[in-house]
């Protein structure tokens, strides 16, 4: 499993693959930024608030608030 963000609506799913691009509700489609392997260990962005579970710290790639996530081992 991993975890799957959309930059443009934040929406985070834990999934086997890239989830659909259809219906972003912020227009079009979504585009999905594929944070790492799904884990046990808290990782909280210090600009968005998205909440992460992984083994390592995520990918800092495609923060929805623009540029990179800052993560912090919670």
């Amino acid at each position: 499993m991993k975890n799957y963000q959309c930059k443009k609506c934040a929406t985070l799913i834990q999934n086997t693959k890239q989830p659909s691009s259809s219906g972003c509700p912020e227009g079009g489609f979504h585009q999905w930024t594929n944070l790492g392997d799904v884990g046990s260990v808290n990782y909280q962005c210090k600009k968005c608030a998205t909440l992460v579970q992984s083994n390592r710290q995520p990918s800092s790639s495609g923060c929805p608030s623009g540029g990179f996530h800052q993560w912090t081992k919670l």
